[in-house]
């Protein structure tokens, strides 16, 4: 029988008791937002902390992979690397990003502190499975996005191991993936003061908006055209924080072979590979810098790296 957030034993639990309903609420008044935009980040990351919680451990361990890198010094620093990343799934990647990227209020700085303050109560949550949710958002990507979730899951294999490398995996058979419609793409504002390896734009949008921007729209007609074989991205967020999105991209990307680049994670059709600990901190506002960092790297991403860097 599944059960909702308002009858669920998750409103008794330190999370939503004390971190949800007062900590999380403070910091981001404390921050300049209203009182009222504080209470719906609030519901929302409860919401997303009980989608998490009820997924199985073996779901919710690929789920979080994409967001393991950028996390590398995330604090608290005792915390593991998985919670770090579980907090970014449920907290960072809630609408809080609405108040961070769309010309703030919140700064680096509050989000940090936010996420920071989010890590023990919200272990203490996951310590026990959660009971069902009805209509699980960040449930049945393994489904809708098999390649992508493969890919995915070869990498979190390969990070249990602890020491990095490569290793080839087999994407599953599915449809072909078509670009989205008219009716799923946004403009948004240009950011003429950063600039992308190999000159590509970039643009101001919300990561969890799950609509697809023209740049992104260009990227991916640019792999499906053959005109672009290679990815390159800080991190992973940079596809989407939202995860259904994230993947859906990932998805198309991978059925139209491209290969995907960040700074500690590769991802083609058929290998996978993740830079020997301890990983690299992505620099979103400089992926040249992060390219001339090779060592821990693999052959195939070392390879692809030097390549790039011809372009700086």
């Amino acid at each position: 029988m599944t059960t909702t957030i308002e009858n669920s034993s998750i409103n008794d639990t330190a999370f939503v008791r004390d971190f949800c309903r007062t900590t999380l609420p403070e910091l981001l008044v404390g921050a300049g937002v209203s009182a009222s935009d504080a209470q719906a980040v609030a519901v929302d990351v409860i919401r997303r902390a009980r989608m998490l919680a009820a997924l199985p451990v073996a779901y919710f361990d690929v789920l979080i992979t994409p967001f393991i890198e950028e996390v590398s010094q995330h604090r608290p620093l005792s915390a593991p690397a998985w919670l770090r990343a579980s907090v970014v799934v449920a907290v960072r990647n809630s609408r809080l990003e609405d108040f961070h990227a769309l010309g703030g209020p919140l700064r680096a700085a509050d989000i940090a502190a936010i996420t920071e303050a989010a890590a023990a109560p919200l272990a203490a949550l996951l310590e026990q499975p959660g009971p069902p949710v009805k209509d699980n958002a960040l449930a049945g990507f393994d489904v809708a996005y098999p390649r992508a979730w493969a890919c995915l899951t070869a990498l979190s294999d390969l990070m249990e191991s602890d020491t990095g490398g490569e290793r080839a995996y087999t994407l599953p058979q599915a449809q072909l993936p078509q670009l989205p419609g008219p009716e799923e793409t946004v403009h948004a504002k240009e950011a003429t003061s950063l600039k992308t390896v190999g000159g590509g734009q970039v643009v101001i949008v919300s990561g969890i908006d799950p609509r697809f921007d023209q740049a992104l729209l260009a990227m991916m007609r640019q792999v499906k055209e053959g005109a672009a074989e290679l990815v390159p991205l800080s991190a992973l967020s940079r596809l989407s924080r939202n995860s259904a999105k994230q993947l859906r991209v990932l998805e198309f990307l991978l059925a139209h072979g491209a290969t995907v680049l960040t700074t500690n994670f590769l991802l083609a059709p058929d290998t996978v590979g993740v830079r020997t600990r301890p990983l690299v901190k992505p620099d979103s506002y400089e992926l040249r810098r992060n390219l001339k960092q090779l060592r821990g790297l693999g052959p195939t991403h070392t390879r692809w790296a030097k390549a790039l860097r011809k372009q700086l």
